[in-house]
């Protein structure tokens, strides 16, 4: 005598409404819970690349003003003619030179 499984699943189903409804609810949030779980290591490490991204930024912001000092002292007289005089051995053309003649 073969056997209708339709019928049977259905009948089942229909005498067990609300406690399937609750256990599909229960599966659905278990496995949101578990995705969410399984992101944890992802959202901690995304955390420490912003702060390691925050510090070099505040990093690289020292070194701008840094440069912009640099870049406004540059343009200065007295900057050109200490560059000129450490780097290139040039002196103006009314110093005065002290030569040491001690030997010391």
């Amino acid at each position: 005598m073969p056997r209708d499984y339709g019928k049977q699943i259905m009948e089942f189903v229909s005498k067990h409404k609300k406690g399937l409804k609750i256990f599909i609810f229960i599966l659905l949030v278990g496995s949101m819970l578990l995705r969410g779980v399984m992101q944890l290591p992802r959202i901690t490490a995304g955390k420490q690349e912003i702060a390691r991204l925050e510090k070099q930024i505040e990093y690289e912001k020292q070194r701008q003003v840094e440069v912009e000092v640099l870049a406004d002292r540059s343009n200065t007289d007295e900057y050109i003619e200490k560059i000129a005089s450490e780097r290139l051995g040039l002196i103006k053309s009314n110093a005065k030179i002290f030569i040491d003649v001690s030997g010391e």
